[in-house]
C-alpha cells in the first residue's frame, strides 16, 4: 500500500517477545506443579492460546506499519485502527517527545489526535485544514494537529517534508 513503511512498536516488542519465549517455560511448569490432570488440561489450552495471541500481535505490530505513499499518510497500531491523512493536508512537521500517560492508543486532546506507544509520542504534525477522525465509541472529532510515535522520527519528518 505504501512507499515508505516506519514502525513504532520497538518499545513494546521486547517485552511480548520475553512473554511468548516465557510461556513454554510457564505451560511446563504447570505441568509439573498442578497434581489434577483436569486443571492442567485447562490451563495448557490457556497457555497455548496466550502464546497464539502474543504471536499474532507480534505479527500484526510488524505488518501494519505506519505509511506514506503519494497521497497519504496512514497511521495504525496493529489492526485496531488505521488513519489516513492527506499529505496535501499538512502545514507543518516536528520532531519532539511528548508524554500525556493518557493510558490509551489513541485520544483526542484538545484538536490534537494522540496516539501514544508507552505514554509518548515523538513526531507532531499540524494540519491546514480540519480533519474528521472516528474514535470508535468515543465519537467522531475533528483534529487540527496529530501527535504520534515512530521507530525512526528523523526519517518520518524528512519523508514528510519532501
Amino acid at each position: 500500500m505504501g512507499d515508505r513503511s516506519f514502525g513504532y512498536s520497538a518499545q513494546v516488542r521486547p517485552f511480548l517477545w520475553v512473554f511468548l519465549v516465557l510461556t513454554p517455560v510457564e505451560i511446563l511448569l504447570v505441568d509439573f506443579l498442578v497434581p489434577w490432570f483436569w486443571l492442567r488440561a485447562v490451563l495448557l489450552v490457556f497457555g497455548l492460546l496466550s502464546g497464539l495471541l502474543l504471536a499474532w500481535l507480534l505479527w500484526m505490530l510488524h505488518k501494519f506499519q505506519h505509511e506514506i505513499d503519494d497521497e497519504y499518510l496512514w497511521l495504525r497500531y496493529a489492526r485496531e485502527f488505521e488513519y489516513r491523512i492527506p499529505l496535501a493536508a499538512i502545514e507543518k512537521v516536528a520532531q519532539g517527545m511528548t508524554s500525556r500517560s493518557l493510558n490509551k492508543t489513541r485520544s483526542v486532546v484538545d484538536g490534537t489526535l494522540v496516539l501514544e506507544i508507552s505514554n509518548s509520542t515523538n513526531v507532531s504534525v499540524w494540519l491546514n485544514e480540519p480533519q474528521e477522525v472516528d474514535l470508535g465509541r468515543r465519537g467522531v472529532h475533528e483534529v487540527t494537529k496529530v501527535e504520534f510515535w515512530t521507530d525512526s522520527p528523523g526519517e518520518m519528518v524528512r519523508a514528510l517534508r519532501k
